[in-house]
């Protein structure tokens, strides 16, 4: 197979697996655009919002110079990122104020952290250069962060048990996800320089 041929293959297979990508954070976003129909709660169309954007970016994002494959990346990355889709709404009639609160304030960061990375955006272990401005001069994984956020807030307007335990799971893939995104961009100078200066990794003053 020639060298053009296996460009055009590689560009394909990474369009439809962006594309099929895409389509699970549409369907997510979709399960709770009908629960809002049914039961109209800001939360739920903030996440609407959120998935919607973040199924676009899946879609534009350019290839990376370099991405980790390995069978313990993968693990980590498929349930940090799909697990929470697991995630229900309740029947609750309405939101608590410390849910909208945190929420409001979790997806209005977390746009804000998905368009400043704009092409640079994916979920494996990869380098696309280094983002240092913005939400990133606070801490080295402001996306995580937002997680984190939202979980909560989506926590306090969905309790369950079911939520209380996918999120659990999650949160602790996510810092796996953390560790194994270090590894990799610590091999890069102008990363290790950023990192020096930006402390904290996902919640500042902790950790």
């Amino acid at each position: 197979m020639s060298s053009n041929r296996r460009f055009a293959f590689h560009g394909l297979g990474a369009a439809l697996s962006n594309l099929l990508l895409a389509t699970l954070f549409i369907a997510f976003a979709y399960a709770h655009l009908q629960s809002f129909l049914v039961q109209p709660r800001l939360s739920l169309l903030l996440i609407v919002a959120v998935e919607g954007l973040v199924a676009v970016m899946l879609i534009i994002r350019r290839e990376p110079d370099r991405t980790w494959h390995g069978w313990k990346t993968w693990v980590a990355t498929s349930i940090g990122t799909f697990a929470p889709m697991l995630l229900r709404p309740t029947d609750a009639s309405a939101d608590l104020l410390v849910g909208q609160v945190l929420q409001v304030l979790a997806f209005g960061l977390q746009i804000a952290a998905v368009l400043s990375l704009n092409r640079s955006f994916g979920l494996l272990p990869a380098h696309r250069g280094v983002k240092s401005d913005g939400l990133y001069r606070w801490v080295r994984h402001p996306l995580y962060s937002t997680y984190l956020v939202a979980h909560l807030g989506y926590l306090a307007n969905n309790m369950s048990v079911q939520n209380v335990l996918v999120l659990t799971v999650v949160t602790s893939f996510q810092v796996v996800r953390i560790l194994q995104e270090e590894q990799l961009l610590g091999e890069y100078p102008d990363y290790a320089r950023y990192a020096v200066g930006t402390r904290w990794r996902l919640i500042p003053s902790v950790w």
